[in-house]
């Protein structure tokens, strides 16, 4: 699709990400992280436990405990992959739990397939929280939640796949299979979480935008906004780096 150079730029956060400790998970009160075996979290990565080694007593412990992890970025390969990153560093130490509150312009159609397919594999508790925009591939991010809530004033954006067909004929049905693949996958996604778009949204022509009140009714929703009644212990903190382009860079996907 075009993304080299970008691609380049994206590997290139990735590794200052590694080199600099981006999220890091916070300590719990008490002062000590969940199963890493020290006072404070390991300064340099993105999770502790993939460095430490928590006993079978702190995994058996840790089983019960929530990890809310936040998502407020673009969706794109630099934050996908530390999403699905944490997500298993923590599965690592014990925890079966995770409340992600999401707030996303959209991105990458393939970086959101990597994510809900790593991660809905799993078998762990996703709960997902729609705070403000969810849009486009951030919705199928959002449909990893076995729990979908949604606080006052989101919303979800869905629009037609989209990318650039080659002029050059030699590739021209590849590309055309490539958009064809994309949508087959979104399309069951969708059908999966909340039984498919409805043909009054008419997305082979247009973007459409959903409030809350009607995802609920279709199903995307299918929790209230009080996330936090189903969290008895949290175990762990921690964030996804923000990732932001400016809008005259981004491309639809």
């Amino acid at each position: 699709m075009g993304y080299s150079t970008k691609g380049a730029m994206q590997a290139l956060a990735i590794a200052a990400i590694l080199l600099s400790g981006g999220a890091k998970a916070q300590e719990t009160p008490g002062g000590t992280t969940p199963g890493a075996g020290s006072s404070s979290p390991s300064a340099g990565l993105i999770n502790p436990f993939m460095e430490h080694h928590p006993t079978p007593e702190q995994i058996a412990e840790n089983g019960g405990k929530t990890v809310v992890l936040h998502y407020m970025s673009r969706v794109d390969y630099t934050s996908v992959l530390s999403l699905v990153y944490q997500v298993q560093g923590y599965f690592r130490a014990g925890y079966r739990k995770f409340v992600i509150p999401m707030h996303t312009p959209g991105g990458v159609v393939d970086a959101a397939h990597y994510g809900y397919e790593m991660l809905s594999r799993m078998p762990i508790d996703i709960t997902t929280v729609a705070v403000g925009p969810v849009d486009s591939a951030g919705v199928w991010l959002y449909c990893m939640g076995e729990k979908r809530y949604a606080a006052p004033g989101s919303s979800f954006l869905f629009h037609p796949i989209v990318g650039n067909l080659s002029h050059n004929r030699r590739s021209q049905e590849a590309a055309q299979r490539m958009i064809d693949t994309r949508t087959k996958w979104v399309d069951g996604v969708n059908e999966a979480c909340f039984g498919g778009a409805p043909d009054s949204w008419d997305l082979e022509r247009r973007d459409y935008r959903v409030p809350v009140e009607e995802a609920r009714e279709v199903g995307l929703v299918n929790a209230g906004s009080d996330y936090f009644e189903d969290i008895n212990s949290i175990g762990a903190i921690a964030y996804i780096p923000p990732t932001y382009y400016p809008p005259s860079s981004y491309k639809a996907q």
